[in-house]
């Protein structure tokens, strides 16, 4: 009789479910494995084998087969040893077919049978869910991560002579999501952190009056930003603000998010869904695999660690041009594709980026007096910034020096939490403006919506107009205008733009943007330092 037992991998950040299918038949003694399996999985009969053995469950001398199903999918990962096991379970009679018919099984055997934690248990739960079966049976280590996963039976093994005593008519095992008496841990996991870990509050920026504001028009509507200014005055701190002015996060980002870490094995093992929003910064060291993902097993990248949450590119130039480029799609469309294995893997990419720069290598221009560059030094950093690059970002705000004044004063700023109140406001107007559509912040809309939802009165239209011509905009650089403008209305309660909100829009987007990256280049500026256009 062939058993047959249901288990899963996880592709991209994608449960996917496999059929385990196994037979014991007369013959010489052999133990083989097909369907198109990777190294690890192949491994996977000794494994079982011997954790078996150590059990008390000896296999007889036959031949036996194991199957993957379907197998023009490649297998990866060690999850199946469990479903192997109680494949083999039903093949010796242990375990009866009908008893296994409306489960999954995910696992790790270790050689003395006892169960390891696997990373990845989150979406293949949540497929199975999907799929319709009742009951999914998980190492207790991963008990609290796939208990995230409504309507649907979750079961913690520790050891396989626990799990067939329960499949042959025994007691389930019971292992809750929290020990007794452990209270829920509110602290932010450190894994949603990279390189640094800042996320401080904006009553502690000194000066920077406009970078502020341009973080409160960021996180109001999903905006990039943009910032520029000399070392040392605040713009990774201004940066690190920007999650603690954010919304907190609904329960579906919240899972979606959790999703990502599982796959990539950062969850701690006192497991608890992710509530705070990621802020990554990864340094410039970091690999096109690391930032965008891939690996021989495809695992999530940076830019889908930073999913609903925040992307900070620190010193921008300084990452490699190619890398740079590489960032339009995934800018565009909140995704990143992967092709491995005739496949093609889709990880989530819906993040806020800020990106922080000097002016120049040693971080001085334009003041002459303190810049010691060579004005083909200084064109060369900044064409590591193509115009399509810099097109997708939203917001440019030069942050410049501060003052001993500023520096000193014993006055705190406006504080985030007061900030919050403002950007939730503005958010709640988004989600009542996009109910029912696939997108929920101004930062996303379409051609059609903006046309719908961001019309100009007449002295607004004149001003556009004029500022398409000056500053040559591009099309996409006349929409990102359009939907920040928006943003800044929603944050004034208005519902028409007004010619003030248009203004400001402009003022954000041409400070640092299309106008600075003209003059920056134009002969006259590169005269000025003494060098030949």
């Amino acid at each position: 009789m062939v058993a047959e037992t249901v288990s899963g991998m996880v592709q991209g950040v994608e449960g996917t479910l496999v059929e385990v299918q196994a037979d014991i038949s007369s013959g010489l003694p052999v133990f083989m494995m097909i369907g198109l399996l990777s190294s690890e999985v192949k491994e996977a009969k000794e494994r079982v084998r011997t954790a078996m053995k150590n059990s008390g469950y000896i296999l007889p001398p036959r031949r036996v087969a194991v199957n993957l199903a379907p197998a023009d999918i490649k297998k990866y990962g060690t999850g199946f040893d469990l479903a192997i096991t109680v494949a083999l379970f039903v093949s010796l009679g242990i375990v009866f077919q009908e008893r296994v018919r409306d489960m999954v099984f995910v696992g790790e055997l270790a050689l003395d049978g006892s169960l390891s934690a696997l990373p990845g248990v989150l979406p293949i739960v949540k497929e199975a869910r999907d799929r319709g079966y009742s009951c999914c049976v998980v190492p207790a280590e991963n008990v609290r991560e796939a208990s995230v996963i409504e309507n649907i039976r979750i079961v913690g093994i520790t050891h396989i002579t626990e799990l067939a005593a329960w499949l042959s008519g025994g007691q389930a095992p019971e292992y809750t999501d929290r020990e007794p008496g452990e209270e829920e841990d509110d602290t932010p996991d450190p894994a949603l952190f990279s390189s640094f870990r800042l996320v401080g509050d904006l009553s502690r920026v000194r000066g920077q009056k406009n970078a502020r504001r341009a973080l409160e028009i960021a996180a109001a509507g999903f905006h990039n930003l943009f910032l520029d200014g000399p070392p040392g005055v605040g713009k990774s701190m201004v940066a690190s603000c920007l999650p603690g002015i954010m919304p907190p996060m609904t329960l579906e980002e919240m899972i979606e998010t959790t999703m990502v870490y599982s796959v990539k094995g950062l969850l701690s093992k006192r497991f608890s869904l992710i509530r705070d929003r990621p802020f990554r910064a990864p340094s410039h060291a970091v690999t096109f695999a690391g930032m965008f993902g891939g690996g021989r097993i495809p695992k999530p990248g940076e830019i889908s660690l930073a999913h609903h949450g925040v992307l900070f590119l620190d010193e921008l130039p300084e990452f490699g041009r190619d890398m740079i480029e590489k960032f339009r799609i995934p800018l565009e469309t909140n995704e990143i594709q992967l092709t491995r294995f005739e496949r093609t893997l889709t990880f989530p990419a819906d993040f806020l980026l800020i990106a922080a720069a000097n002016p120049c290598p040693c971080g001085y221009y334009p003041d002459l007096t303190r810049c010691r560059c060579f004005p083909n030094e200084i064109i060369r950093y900044r064409n590591k910034l193509s115009g399509p690059v810099l097109d997708r970002i939203d917001l440019f705000v030069r942050c410049d020096e501060v003052s001993y004044e500023d520096l000193s004063s014993k006055d705190l700023g406006e504080s985030s939490a007061s900030v919050q109140k403002r950007v939730m406001q503005a958010w709640e107007r988004q989600q009542e403006r996009f109910a029912g559509a696939p997108i929920h912040f101004n930062g996303r809309m379409t051609q059609e919506m903006i046309e719908r939802y961001c019309r100009l009165e007449p002295e607004g239209s004149r001003l556009m107009g004029q500022a398409f011509q000056v500053f040559s905009l591009s099309g996409r650089s006349y929409f990102r205008i359009l939907r920040i403008a928006r943003t800044i209305a929603d944050l004034d309660g208005s519902d028409s733009i007004k010619l003030c909100h248009l203004e400001e829009a402009l003022h954000f987007r041409m400070v640092m943007g299309e106008k600075a990256e003209k003059e920056f280049v134009t002969p006259s500026s590169v005269k000025r330092l003494g060098g030949q256009a």
